[in-house]
């Protein structure tokens, strides 16, 4: 029996979604109130509201396909091994939109008490947004 009502989509509607305002309500419907988020990304406070801001963050400065390559559940824990075709249309971490397209490669664990997400875990490939926006040089020059 599973813990997930919402199949591969429990990672992916947050992103696909490509609105902030529908991110926002993804996150208000689906996470529990004592949320934790063990991955705050981008200066996110590790809550509820953090992770909001950081979907609506995410929903605004980039359009994305996120597709589920592999789900792993155990107990109440739902694995996603994931890749993201993503183009930058808004603005991140100060730089302007550049429309430059790149994929990413990541890992997002959640742990679910009776259908909602109650911690968060996560791994992804940071370094290929800083070096495809300019924020960091690659290490090619």
């Amino acid at each position: 029996m599973t813990c997930n009502p919402y199949g591969t989509s429990l990672f992916t509607d947050f992103y696909n979604v490509n609105d902030p305002v529908r991110a926002t309500q993804l996150v208000e419907e689906r996470l529990a109130a004592d949320f934790v988020d063990h991955a705050a990304a981008f200066g996110a406070s590790p809550d509820k509201a953090g992770f909001a801001a950081t979907v609506g963050l995410i929903n605004t400065a980039f359009k994305q396909y996120y597709t589920v390559e592999r789900l792993i559940e155990q107990g109440q824990t739902v694995v996603a091994i994931w890749t993201a075709e993503v183009s930058h249309v808004g603005t991140f971490m100060g730089v302007e939109p550049t429309g430059r397209t790149f994929q990413l490669q990541g890992i997002t664990a959640y742990e679910l008490r009776d259908g909602l997400i109650v911690r968060h875990w996560e791994k992804f490939d940071v370094v290929t947004i800083l070096t495809t926006l300019g924020i960091i040089p690659s290490l090619g020059g």
